[in-house]
């Protein structure tokens, strides 16, 4: 739209018509000096009717000014003329424009629709999934969510301090690296009790499954961890006798499995039945952790994850959508009401550089005024001059006074400002339903996009009202 208009060679009000400087003529002319001496020769003669040579440039001078400015004006005359004639083609490149706006649009919905399809779907049947398996397990409470590694990993290690700290002072006696050798070997026997607690307490949440097989696997995680909890810390407990007896670290080490073997619970000291109770303290807190870290039905923390992650993707691809959308439709809105905007004040300012009161009209009026009295002004100029020198009568020519002939702008055809008119009135239509229509495409996109909760209530989207 810009395009055509732009082709329009039209001047500016201001620069139609050229400035006529007085002063400047009278002196590019030498008016004054000229005047004095042909006064001085009484020249012209007292008999003269017809300007004389003088005063035909003067006249020249303004005349071609005002020449000039009248062929500016009749060329804006004449290009707002076209305009109007071209009214109908402005229309049918509005018409290209709306179409490519409504097709651009439309395009860009179809291909969001496609994204969005999967979305929903997947949303939909994540969802369903979900329903299915609460339904199947007789589940009515959300899903606990896995708190992270980082919180995980976090009491792990806090479990591990804990009892690594309480234990060094016990395995340092009798330890030729004193307190750092016991922290030590405290650190590791601690390790291993609350990595492998933690781990049998994650399987054996297979216990609250329904099928046979999974509760077969969760039980026999939890007689592992009965069995490792106690032969570890016992084994532990029996090597902290044999070190208090004065036996040395490699052969207690090797005669603590012996001596578990031979009395499981034959201690003679009170710090090993201490250091059971811690072990099998933190044994249990480890095993229950790990129970706890994710929901301690097998299976729904990852349905209930697989949802968050279906309804996260739809959320997402809703905003963007929404957003996308939203943009282009303004955008095509906005380059639709543009080419309208355009086109009508176009056809208006033809209409009235034409028919009507206009800037351009008024600025003719005045230019022609001018003419008339700039041109009196320096005849009168040199007239007086010539007047003052001269010792004879002055001549007949001076009393005549000299006028351009009347402008009368060509005629314009009137049907075309009736023809231009409807022209604009439809493009205003046109560009009017396609927008419309843009509205209407994108009211239905979010319609069939629809919000999560209408999704997993399985509603339909409504057409259109």
């Amino acid at each position: 739209m810009k395009s055509i208009l732009r082709t329009d060679d039209l001047i500016s009000s201001l620069s139609v018509f050229p400035e006529i400087d007085e002063q400047k003529l009278a002196r590019d002319l030498d008016l004054e000096r000229i005047g004095k001496q042909r006064g001085t020769d009484n020249q012209p003669g007292e008999e003269a009717t017809e300007p004389d040579s003088v005063e035909t440039k003067i006249i020249d001078r303004i005349g071609s000014l005002r020449r000039i400015g009248l062929e500016n004006f009749e060329n804006n005359r004449r290009t707002y003329n076209e305009r109007l004639a071209r009214a109908g083609e402005f229309r049918k490149e509005v018409d290209i424009v709306a179409g490519k706006a409504k097709g651009d649009f439309t395009s860009a919905v179809h291909g969001w629709k496609a994204t969005m399809t999967r979305s929903i779907e997947r949303l939909r049947e994540t969802y369903a999934h979900r329903e299915h398996f609460r339904v199947t397990n007789k589940l009515q409470r959300p899903a606990k969510q896995f708190e992270g590694w980082f919180l995980f990993a976090a009491i792990t290690v806090i479990f591990i301090a804990i009892e690594s700290g309480m234990n060094a002072v016990m395995f340092s006696r009798g330890n030729e690296q004193g307190l750092l050798g016991g922290l030590l070997t405290a650190t590791i026997f601690s390790a291993l009790n609350v990595i492998v607690s933690t781990m049998l307490g994650y399987f054996a949440c297979g216990l609250n499954h329904r099928s046979i097989f999974r509760k077969l696997l969760g039980f026999g995680a939890l007689s592992i961890w009965v069995i490792f909890a106690l032969g570890l810390n016992l084994m532990i407990a029996h090597f902290r006798d044999l070190i208090d007896e004065g036996v040395a670290w490699a052969e207690a080490i090797k005669g603590a499995v012996p001596a578990l073997q031979d009395g499981m619970l034959a201690l003679t000291s009170m710090d090993s039945w201490i250091l059971i109770g811690i072990g099998l303290t933190i044994s249990t807190l480890a095993f229950i952790k790990g129970w706890h870290a994710t929901d301690p039905f097998p299976g729904y923390a990852g349905i209930e994850i697989e949802l968050k992650n279906a309804r996260d993707a739809h959320e997402n691809d809703l905003q963007e959508a929404v957003a996308e959308l939203t943009d282009k439709r303004d955008d095509a809105i906005d380059e639709l009401r543009d080419a309208d905007r355009q086109v009508r004040e176009g056809i208006s300012d033809a209409v009235d550089a034409l028919f009507g009161q206009s800037a351009l009209n008024a600025h003719l009026l005045a230019f022609l005024d001018q003419c008339d009295t700039k041109l009196a002004y320096l005849l009168a100029l040199y007239r007086d001059a010539n007047r003052a020198a001269r010792t004879d009568a002055e001549p007949k020519s001076f009393a005549e006074k000299h006028s351009f002939t009347a402008y009368v702008p060509s005629h314009t055809d009137d049907g075309r400002r009736k023809i231009a008119e409807d022209e604009a009135d439809r493009i205003s239509e046109t560009v009017d339903k396609a927008i419309q229509v843009i509205f209407t495409t994108y009211d239905e996109a979010l319609r069939e996009f629809r919000l999560p909760e209408e999704i997993q209530r399985g509603e339909q989207p409504q057409a259109a009202q």
